[in-house]
């Protein structure tokens, strides 16, 4: 493309709730940073949906605002920039664990309800995890260690592994508390927080809001307490029926159950969330806002809300660049954050989720139109000419036609774009340019997207892979603001009139071969 991409570190998901947060690879942010790519001076990121973008450029020695509304993943972001040391991670795990519940400590409570037999010594053991098949509704592989004989492995679930799950299915108390802790009884949101709560199996659920309950009654001081709300923020998403098996979905966007998934043992997964939050590096500085200065180099400052809300509490010009990720919709991710936040903060720390609950589809088309509205309150606080930089990472076509045009509707002037077509990742450039554009541009879409086809070709000079034929002739249409011409009367709808044109240039065969024969002298 027109711009280099700056390699990163291949790396897989790792850190918490890294299946849902976007998969930015280590040192391209940094990279991008070092080449000049955005001016010195306050950097703006107006999504935080990525805390390795934050922490990167914060270690670059960037000053940064990020304005983040899920609370969850603020709280996730915050510990990337200031991890927990790996002793109150321990000490946390060891308070909920003495908790007492029934006579005995809560650990050994919450692990004896996984037990399952032995198949060797015939012992009771807690399992690590039971694997269900939904159509059968019982579960039907068991993963155990007997502590007893030493046997291991993953054999078939015996009857009672099955009466003791289900034992759990009805709607107790438990169930009836992790729904009022979202939406009570009344609420106009209770069915949907219902339907959110039914992706955990039964015995999660108990498990999760027994330990929500502990914790709450048991005295912690801040850092103990929020090392033990991190070590549950990982049971929580540990315990959901999201979990494939035996990988299923590595990066899940519906809120539904894997067929057949893995019901983790939620002990278990508090005591390995300890490695996880400490493998967090952090290497920059968390600052309060409001503040009465601005973040100084290095330094991080969170703002709980929309972009558009924290500049109007900014001085003018105090911007420099935008640096950002761009969101994906995730129905799954924002439905659980929206339980999650409840779970751990109370219903009012949900109330910007509120909508992610009552939303069960999220498509192309409404996507730009969010990244739209997003876009345009913050042009209208930023100078012109301010230049964005924003990674997209699963840069697939439907994600860029979203991104370009919301972007280009809401005042953003395309000055650039990479993609990085083995790892599907995506980089544009743009810059602030707030002037109205006029719609001037009538039943000319067909025709100007034949000829941006032809003139990706003819730039390239080579066989083309849709991925790259798509983008690079959908921000030519980005570059021309036609995308922004036709918003105003089409919106979202701008998606299907370019596109049905982009299709049309493609079954024009005639159009995608280029004769590069030499005319005889």
């Amino acid at each position: 493309m027109d711009i280099p991409f700056a390699p990163g570190r291949v790396a897989g998901p790792v850190g918490p709730l890294a299946r849902f947060l976007a998969p930015l690879d280590p040192q391209a942010v940094l990279g991008l940073l070092e080449a000049d790519r955005l001016p010195q001076g306050l950097l703006l990121d107006p999504f935080g949906a990525s805390p390795r973008l934050v922490v990167e450029a914060a270690r670059a020695g960037r000053p940064m605002l990020v304005a983040c509304s899920n609370p969850v993943t603020r709280f996730v972001l915050r510990h990337h920039l200031q991890p927990f040391a790996e002793a109150d991670l321990r000490s946390a795990l060891a308070h909920l664990a003495a908790a007492p519940k029934d006579g005995r400590r809560l650990e050994a409570f919450l692990l004896e309800l996984y037990n399952t037999p032995c198949s060797q010594c015939g012992e009771q053991v807690p399992a690590d995890y039971f694997v269900w098949d939904v159509a059968a509704g019982t579960p039907v592989l068991r993963g155990y260690f007997c502590s007893h004989c030493n046997h291991a492995g993953e054999e078939p679930a015996t009857e009672e592994d099955c009466e003791r799950a289900r034992a759990f299915e009805g709607r107790g108390l438990q169930h009836a508390l992790a729904l009022e802790r979202v939406a009570p009884a009344g609420d106009p949101d209770r069915p949907h927080a219902e339907a959110a709560l039914a992706v955990y199996p039964g015995r999660a659920t108990y498990a999760l809001i027994t330990l929500i309950n502990k914790l709450d009654q048991i005295e912690l001081k801040p850092p103990l307490r929020e090392a033990a709300q991190a070590l549950l923020l990982s049971a929580f998403d540990a315990g959901n029926a999201l979990w494939g098996h035996p990988a299923g979905r590595s990066r899940p966007r519906q809120l539904s159950a894997s067929h057949v998934f893995r019901e983790h043992n939620i002990w278990r997964a508090l005591e390995r969330a300890v490695a996880e939050w400490a493998l967090l590096e952090g290497g920059a500085r968390l600052v309060s806002w409001p503040a009465p200065d601005l973040p100084g180099p290095g330094e991080v400052a969170l703002f709980p809300g929309p972009a558009r809300a924290l500049l109007e509490s900014l001085p003018v010009d105090a911007v420099a660049g935008v640096l950002t990720v761009v969101p994906r919709p995730s129905q799954a991710y924002w439905t659980l954050s929206a339980l999650w936040s409840a779970w751990l903060w109370g219903r009012e720390s949900a109330t910007p989720l509120r909508a992610a609950l009552r939303r069960r589809r999220y498509d192309w088309a409404w996507h730009a139109v969010a990244l739209h509205a997003a876009m345009r309150g913050l042009m209208a606080r930023l100078r012109a000419g301010t230049p964005l930089m924003a990674f997209m990472p699963e840069c697939e076509p439907g994600f860029v036609t979203a991104a370009l045009a919301g972007f280009d509707a809401a005042g953003c002037r395309l000055t650039g774009r990479a993609l990085r077509l083995d790892r599907a990742q995506g980089l544009f450039l743009w810059q602030a340019d707030p002037r109205p554009v006029q719609s001037a541009f009538h039943d000319e879409e067909p025709q100007r997207m034949a000829q941006a086809v032809q003139e990706v070709l003819r730039r390239r000079g080579e066989p083309t892979r849709y991925a790259i034929l798509h983008l690079g002739a959908w921000s030519l249409m980005a570059h021309d603001r036609r995308l922004a011409a036709r918003w105003s009367d089409h919106e979202g709808a701008v998606l299907t009139m370019f596109g049905e044109a982009f299709q049309q240039a493609l079954a024009q065969g005639d159009l995608l071969r280029l004769d590069t024969r030499r005319e005889p002298e």
